[in-house]
């Protein structure tokens, strides 16, 4: 009895211990959850999707709606690749001057509270007429590796904006969940992270430098600053 019941133990150890090797195989092999940011981890390519976005007069807009080229940037406001995206348009903003319009999205990631934050901080803004300011300290901050949410109290304290009114927009569930969508609407245009960008109807994932440059394989990559000229007539 004795030798049967250490048989027996025997056996379902083993069968224990496969079992473990097999979900531990099966795990390794299930894919990652997309990854949202996705800057130097997406292939460098830019292709012209199904469907592609329009922008209104009413967006948030750097430049006049009835400019030739038309640029549209989806961005996280807190990570680097959106920050260094930013860098770059304002250098196509310098180089083409009124041949462009540039109209931004917040493409805030659910799972990460600073990236809510720091994207209601710009929409909230937008109310009191200085998105741009608020946009700008928190790129820069993202820039310095300091944004978090007293990085971003301060920014709206230093550009001067109605700490009442702010107060109360940032707490507006309503406005969150308009915000949030946003990033939701926009996989009908092929975009399913930040930041993903739009020359006209020709889509750019990941962060585009501003020069043309050679990538890992060796393949030519057409930067920001090519890549709009050659669209303008």
């Amino acid at each position: 009895m004795k030798k049967s019941f250490i048989w027996g133990a025997a056996i379902f150890l083993i069968i224990l211990v496969v079992a473990l090797l097999l979900i531990k195989a099966a795990w390794q092999k299930t894919p990652e959850k997309a990854n949202t940011d996705l800057g130097t981890a997406a292939r460098a390519e830019s292709f012209k999707p199904t469907n592609s976005p329009t922008i209104s007069a009413e967006e948030k807009l750097i430049g006049s709606i009835n400019a030739p080229i038309k640029v549209l940037v989806y961005e996280d406001y807190s990570n680097t690749f959106s920050a260094d995206v930013a860098a770059s348009i304002k250098k196509l903003e310098t180089e083409y001057g009124d041949k462009i319009v540039v109209a931004v999205r917040p493409y805030a990631v659910r799972e990460k509270p600073v990236s809510i934050q720091a994207a209601m901080a710009v929409e909230c803004a937008l109310e009191q007429g200085k998105w741009q300011e608020m946009r700008n300290t928190i790129f820069n901050a993202v820039a310095a590796n300091n944004l978090n949410t007293d990085a971003i109290n301060n920014a709206a304290i230093n550009i001067g904006l109605d700490q009442t009114k702010l107060g109360a927009c940032l707490t507006d569930a309503e406005k969150q969940g308009i915000m949030l969508q946003v990033a939701e609407d926009a996989k009908k245009f092929s975009v399913y992270g930040a930041p993903t960008i739009f020359v006209n109807n020709e889509l750019i994932v990941g962060a585009r430098p501003y020069e043309d440059y050679t990538d890992e394989t060796g393949a030519q990559i057409e930067g920001l600053k090519n890549l709009v000229g050659r669209q303008i007539k």
